[in-house]
């Protein structure tokens, strides 16, 4: 090696912490990984025979890009990530979505193993995620080189590794199939950073090529990747003895990378951040808050993040409005929160000079949080589980060095602190385990993680909306009738809530009518929530037909002039309803006995669609009973036409036959 090559490396300090003596910190690298998979399928072996659920259906089961396997992949690249199962581009949420490789990766799945198969799906996730763990092992192993440990299962990269393993806050990434850009962000990331170390211990110039590549598909799996631009700088300065010069040599291809990336988000979105905010509360969480709300709500939202690392119950995948209260910042609940997050700020800017290991976890964590926090920008929800994934990283790094360094200060004897910090450490492992096991069977279905969630988010919208949808499909599902009204009581209860909750809710609304129409038979209110749909979305076609459908079911003469003021407000919103027009004619003529109001509605249905069948059946029985036996006949005709096996058609046409052969013809 030349001498500028020798004088281009840098010494890996692994930060101020303090060496221990030992006879050899690392394991054989293969057990390790062996553990790291094999713990895996323990924690999540569970979740193999799962379903799709919750947004599976948005990216893989429903998604038309996904479905056309290899074909698919140049359209998923060229469009949001919401295009293939919208039909077109929908900007629901602030920023858009852009997250095509996770996408990409499913379309993969289709065309390799022929169809779309949720075992496979989970398996690959619990395989990422395993690597996962890998990588924050390797990693910290790189930039810990220079710290001992007495035992390598006390060693901090180990620990760290394991102890982010078991964490159950996790569940929804792995669980949830769609986790898998959470998955592939935090690979990528992590992949990156490793590079980014061993180019600085081998002055290899392909590894800064590899740390590039690394970041920018990390980028293209979700955009969070983008915080390890921060990451990485600090790392490099806590972990190794990195001149500035060499600094900026490292930062240079990731960002190339995010140039890169983000002029091409920009090609396919139109847009960096979308200058409008969603005008809908599913999407905008704090749409009508004041500026007071908003922050105190995030403070405690920011809160219920540290809580869920320490003590990760209840977990849940819904944090809509309003299982997390707005709130002000003169509440406690915001107050609380705010001093822990400048405690936590202090303490870390405090001793950054000595590089603490636990003030890098500190920053590393409000770094990769701050993100997702809806400070920079609204992300759609309140909060997530799944949005404290990368971050809890710093979480688990300063834990493991709690019990791999700090607790010997507290037990200087070696023999009394081998066994105290491994009773604790396991006793946390066996609860994380236990609890991630368990929390995995909610992830079965949407029916089960609905349900169970619904206990937890009670006050939520969309949570109250989905368990109400799914107890409604059971009940129309089961053939056994106590547990058919028990599921259809169920539904209507968590229905009811979510409306109350919040009364612009579209799609509650629209399964509150369902519940009416289906559990109650009260036709009236089914149609008074289809019309409140229609009126917060003229455009909302299920809202609409649901309202023809049940128009349609009711006979009785009495209920004539509610169905035909109904029909006048379908009318408005949508004047070229040939449905609509069909139903005025068929009430006019069946239940008002008004012929000639009648014909004016069913020619003008017949016109708006030419195939209406019964519109042409309708008319050849109005004018049949004005004795206009040749118009009759000619609508029977065009009605054979559009189905020659109609019987009731060929029916009516013999006996308007015989009529104009009886000499009936005008």
């Amino acid at each position: 090696m030349n001498k500028k090559a020798l004088k281009s490396k840098v010494r890996i300090t692994g930060g101020n912490i303090p060496r221990q003596q030992s006879k050899g910190l690392w394991l054989d690298r293969n057990i390790t990984t062996l553990i790291f998979f094999i713990f895996a399928f323990i924690l999540y072996g569970n979740t193999l025979f799962n379903a799709y659920t919750l947004d599976d259906a948005i990216v893989i089961k429903d998604n038309a890009f996904t479905k056309k396997g290899f074909a698919g992949i140049r359209e998923i690249f060229s469009y949001d990530s919401f295009t293939g199962f919208f039909g077109k581009q929908k900007t629901l949420v602030a920023g858009g979505r852009y997250r095509p490789l996770s996408i990409a990766s499913f379309a993969v799945e289709r065309q390799v193993f022929g169809r779309l198969n949720p075992f496979i799906s989970h398996l690959i996730n619990i395989l990422l995620y395993a690597l996962s763990a890998w990588l924050i092992y390797r990693v910290f192993m790189l930039l810990l080189k220079q710290v001992k440990s007495r035992e390598w299962h006390y060693s901090i990269p180990f620990l760290t590794a394991i102890l982010f393993m078991a964490h159950p806050v996790h569940t929804e990434v792995v669980a949830n199939i769609k986790g898998r850009d959470e998955l592939l962000a935090m690979i990528f990331s992590l992949l990156s950073l490793l590079m980014t170390a061993r180019y600085l211990e081998k002055n290899k110039r392909w590894m800064l090529l590899v740390s590039g590549c690394s970041f920018f598909l990390g980028l293209l799996s979700k955009e969070n990747t983008i915080m390890f631009l921060g990451v990485i700088p600090l790392a490099v300065y806590f972990f190794t003895s990195c001149s500035p010069k060499k600094i900026i040599t490292v930062m240079a291809p990731l960002l190339v990378s995010t140039a890169l990336f983000l002029f091409i988000r920009y090609l396919v979105l139109g847009y960096l951040i979308s200058p409008e905010l969603p005008g809908e509360l599913l999407n905008n969480p704090f749409l009508g808050a004041t500026g007071g709300e908003k922050y105190g709500t995030i403070l405690y939202t920011l809160g219920i993040y540290i809580k869920l690392l320490f003590f990760p119950h209840p977990l849940t995948h819904d944090y809509y409005p309003y299982h997390i209260p707005l709130i002000g910042l003169a509440d406690w609940r915001s107050l609380i929160p705010l001093a822990a997050y400048l405690g936590l700020v202090i303490y870390s800017l405090t001793v950054v000079a000595r590089k603490k290991i636990q003030a890098f976890g500190i920053l590393y964590y409000l770094l990769t949080l701050f993100i997702v926090s809806n400070i920079l920008f609204p992300v759609g929800t309140f909060m997530n589980e799944r949005f404290i994934y990368m971050p809890s990283l710093g979480f688990t790094l300063i834990l493991a060095w709690f019990f791999g360094d700090k607790l010997r200060v507290f037990i200087p004897e070696q023999k009394n602190y081998k066994w105290i910090s491994g009773i604790v450490l396991l006793t946390v492992l066996f609860l994380y385990t236990v609890k991630t096991i368990s929390r995995n069977q909610a992830w079965e279905n949407d029916f089960t993680l609905f349900t169970t969630d619904v206990l937890v988010s009670g006050e939520s919208t969309k949570c109250t909306t989905s368990a109400g949808g799914k107890f409604l499909e059971k009940a129309q599902e089961t053939s056994d009738t106590a547990l058919r009204q028990q599921y259809f009581e169920k539904s209507f209860m968590y229905l009811e809530k979510a409306v109350s909750i919040y009364p612009g809710n579209k799609n509650g609304l629209l399964l509150l009518g369902n519940a009416y129409a289906l559990y109650k038979q009260d036709y009236k209110d089914a149609i008074g929530q289809y019309l409140k749909v229609i009126q917060i979305d003229p455009s909302d076609a299920n809202a609409f037909q649901n309202s023809v459908k049940v128009l349609n079911s009711i006979s009785n003469p009495a209920d004539a002039d509610f169905m035909l003021q109904v029909c006048h407000k379908l009318n408005y919103v949508n004047p070229a309803s040939g449905d609509v027009n069909y139903l005025m004619g068929k009430i006019f003529g069946q239940l008002k006995g008004n012929l000639d109001s009648s014909e004016v509605y069913l020619l003008r249905a017949i016109a708006l669609s030419p195939k209406n069948i019964a519109a042409y059946k309708d008319l050849g029985v109005l004018y049949g009973m004005r004795k206009n036996f040749g118009k009759a006949l000619e609508m029977f005709n065009k009605a054979a036409e559009l189905d020659p096996d109609d019987q009731q058609v060929k029916q009516n046409i013999n006996i308007t036959n015989h009529f104009i052969e009886q000499g009936g013809r005008k």
